[in-house]
């Protein structure tokens, strides 16, 4: 009896001096050694649960595709973007970017030589993201406000230069009102993200583009206003054709067609209560007087 009131306080101290990383299945985990006797160093690259020295960290990263939103509003991750178009006009860009963290930890060396054992997570946290303290230190938990700003910082700022690079080949009108110019728009930025995000991450590819969704461009109020205009303009020259084809088709020719439309604005102005008509005997003159 004696021996089993020594073991079990034994056993206590050794199931509580340990940590227990729980990664999710949409996480993954790092371990790094923080003990009084332990260096400080990445152990290892965990997705299951794993027990381990109690005074071990653990930062959670997550799987799977993740959203970055820029614009208007609440909720979203950042401001409108800005670019200035192939006619010199500033445009706003809102929109989507979806994309997924490179989570893989497989062993590699990055093109300056380092060996990084955990993978590219194990590169993004050390070389990006310890910085931001973006990650939470327990499964399942939110990312840390730092999370955020490495997104603007990393993401936004690559759609930024891209966003830029290729409104330069638009004029403005072509983005706003021509559908397969925007879609093409879209489709340059798509393929020119990922390599201008990579140049901000030594080369390597620690986050994966997927998609990229542009909204139609915010324009400046003189520009929409000029559009305004000029749909105007050319509906009443739209109009005024019309009106000469009627005109020259119609019989009498233009002259007939005048009185025609003189005698359809009487008849108008009768109907609305605006000219009254006295009956008068045949023969007679006829007057028409306006009402007042």
């Amino acid at each position: 009896m004696k021996r089993r009131l020594v073991a079990l306080p034994v056993l206590a101290i050794m199931l509580t001096a340990c940590s227990i990383a729980n990664p999710t299945s949409s996480e993954v985990s790092l371990q790094y050694g923080a003990g009084p006797f332990d260096s400080r160093k990445f152990v290892e690259c965990e997705t299951d649960r794993d027990v381990s020295d109690v005074n071990d960290d653990h930062y959670y990263y997550p799987k799977g595709q993740r959203d970055f939103t820029f614009g208007d509003g609440d909720g979203i991750d950042s401001a409108p973007l800005t670019s200035t178009t192939q006619d010199s006009q500033e445009i706003k860009v809102t929109g989507t970017v979806k994309f997924t963290l490179n989570t893989d930890c497989t062993e590699f060396t990055d093109p300056t030589g380092k060996l990084w054992p955990g993978g590219k997570i194990q590169m993004f946290h050390e070389l990006i993201a310890y910085k931001y303290d973006a990650a939470p230190s327990d499964g399942g938990e939110q990312m840390q406000p730092g999370w955020n700003s490495l997104l603007r910082n990393y993401v936004g700022a690559a759609l930024d230069r891209a966003t830029d690079n290729e409104a330069l080949k638009y004029p403005w009108q072509k983005l706003y009102t021509d559908a397969p110019s925007k879609a093409q728009w879209e489709r340059d930025v798509l393929n020119q993200l990922p390599e201008v995000l990579k140049s901000l991450t030594q080369g390597v590819d620690l986050i994966t583009i997927n998609s990229v969704l542009l909204q139609k461009p915010g324009i400046q109020p003189g520009l929409v206003q000029g559009l305004t205009d000029k749909q105007a303009a050319e509906l009443r020259s739209q109009a005024a054709d019309v009106d000469k084809q009627a005109a020259a088709n119609f019989p009498g020719g233009i002259p007939g067609y005048q009185a025609y439309q003189q005698q359809q604005a009487v008849n108008e102005a009768i109907k609305s209560g605006k000219v009254q008509v006295l009956p008068v005997p045949q023969g007679s003159p006829i007057m028409v007087s306006p009402n007042k």
